[in-house]
């Protein structure tokens, strides 16, 4: 390793990928892959320079981006202002790291021999890494010019000087990592794809991919995600602020006096967060069964468990160690302010008849504000679904409207009905709100703290081994006026 100077402005330089070599994960990146990326870079959007693929720990900046017959040519420079720079900086020096690695999506590729040509990368980081993807990827040299100068010609790179070798593909690494983590719980490579949590409980947060497909099968087993509004924060509440009466607007002449509006009254609703848990657990042997996609395995377990509790507490939590739902708010049969708004069936698990079932539903829809009704659906128990199927119009034609496609939900009275077992089932002895309608898009905020943790236990259960996946999440309604329910009831 070659160090010219000791100057606070550090220059690396080398290969970020190599053209047409087969990497560990059976990949091999075609010339071209990065053409977008260097026109993205030529546009001002630059990859990261980060420590060990953490976003929170940016080291310095890539100012050189180019593809030549070899490789994927980066060069860049450590801000030496940093504390952390000089301490990567004082490292390198010493041989102590000489890992390079890079983050990117994969835009497109083909498959030849059973390998993955990848042919549209889109680049994201670059990072100095303890541990690379590739074995053979090292740094060769770290550079340090007096005389840095960013527009440096980039011809002087490709020959005479000591190039930095860098690893292809830290994206599928990742998953690599989190199946062995899963199968044996090594960590010899968590540093560099994996954000270590510093409890003393030893769990590790997932990486971003990971908690991607988790997010989205919650998504999918979960109703009341699909139609409410989802926003992911970083701290252990929100506050939001809620106009509870619109403020007035006048027209005017050109020349006229412009008279005082009045003001919006606000309110603050505060939504904390609340830790959800789940332990799934499988035996040693069908982690070690090679045929077995345990990373799959692991996020339907966890979406699943998941998904079952929060969605019942969106509807029924009572606020106390979970989100508040939305049938634990204040009830009335008029239009009150800070409570939800319901009707009734006239008769105790069903309705009094189908003129009544008919007249009642209409009546729910035309009570939701106009600015509610793009966005409204049906959220329904089955019992009650099995209930309003029975209705007639005038004409003897079903006011439920069978869904044709995965695409295209079932409708009633033309807005999509959700089906939800964690609404209350028809009872004909009590009263049950089976049945609600509303824009929960604005009527109902869930809230998700950033990240997923996850504690590894092959001792408690032995022969089993425990995963305690946690999380936090909250939710409330936020706009009572948006969603209206319908009591099986008899007349109050």
């Amino acid at each position: 390793m070659e160090i010219k100077s000791l100057n606070e402005k550090g220059e690396i330089e080398g290969y970020a990928s190599v053209f047409g070599k087969l990497d560990r994960n059976g990949d091999i990146v075609e010339q071209g892959a990065f053409k977008k990326a260097i026109e993205a870079f030529s546009a001002g959007k630059k990859p990261k320079l980060l420590w060990q693929h953490d976003t929170t720990e940016p080291i310095g900046i890539v100012d050189e981006l180019y593809e030549d017959d070899h490789g994927l040519f980066v060069k860049a420079h450590l801000l030496m202002d940093l504390p952390k720079a000089k301490e990567i900086y004082l490292l390198l020096k010493n041989k102590a790291l000489d890992n390079f690695s890079i983050g990117y999506r994969i835009r497109n590729h083909f498959i030849k021999n059973n390998q993955k040509h990848l042919t549209d990368i889109e680049l994201l980081e670059v990072s100095i890494v303890t541990f690379p993807a590739c074995d053979s990827a090292t740094i060769d040299a770290v550079k340090f010019d007096q005389n840095y100068n960013q527009n440096t010609d980039k011809n002087l790179n490709k020959k005479g000087e000591t190039r930095m070798k860098l690893p292809l593909n830290t994206n599928l690494n990742t998953n690599e990592n989190f199946s062995n983590f899963i199968r044996s719980g090594a960590d010899n490579f968590l540093k560099k794809s994996l954000n270590e949590n510093s409890d003393k409980d030893g769990a590790v947060l997932l990486p971003q991919n990971i908690l991607q497909k988790i997010d989205d099968k919650l998504s999918y087993l979960s109703p009341m995600r699909n139609i409410s509004k989802v926003t992911t924060i970083s701290s252990s509440s929100i506050d939001i602020l809620v106009d509870e009466k619109l403020p007035e607007a006048n027209w005017c002449a050109e020349n006229s006096e412009r008279k005082e509006t009045n003001s919006p009254e606000l309110k603050k609703i505060k939504i904390n967060v609340h830790e959800l848990c789940a332990k799934p657990k499988a035996s040693q042997a069908l982690l070690d069964d090679a045929q077995i996609n345990v990373e799959n395995w692991l996020i339907e377990k966890i979406s699943e468990n998941f998904a079952t509790l929060e969605d019942d507490a969106f509807i029924n939590g009572d606020g106390k160690n979970k989100p508040r739902g939305f049938l634990k708010c204040k009830t009335s049969m008029e239009n009150e302010a800070g409570s939800l708004q319901y009707f009734i069936s006239g008769s105790k698990g069903k309705f009094a008849n189908s003129e009544t079932a008919l007249n009642t539903l209409i009546e729910m829809v035309c009570s939701l504000k106009p600015h509610h009704v793009k966005n409204a659906a049906w959220i329904m128990s089955r019992s009650a679904l099995a209930e309003i199927r029975k209705i007639k119009n005038n004409d003897g034609t079903s006011i439920w409207q069978m869904s044709i496609s995965e695409a295209t939900p079932a409708t009633l009275l033309g807005y999509p009905v959700v089906i939800d077992d964690n609404m209350p089932a028809l009872n004909e002895e009590v009263g049950t709100f089976s049945v609600a309608f509303g824009d929960f898009s604005s009527g109902y905020q869930i809230v998700d703290r950033q990240g997923l943790s996850v504690l590894r236990d092959p001792y408690t259960s032995k022969p089993f081994v425990e995963f305690f996946a946690s999380k936090r999440v909250g939710g409330d309604v936020v706009d009572f006026d948006a969603i209206k329910l319908l009591k099986f009831d008899a007349a109050e």
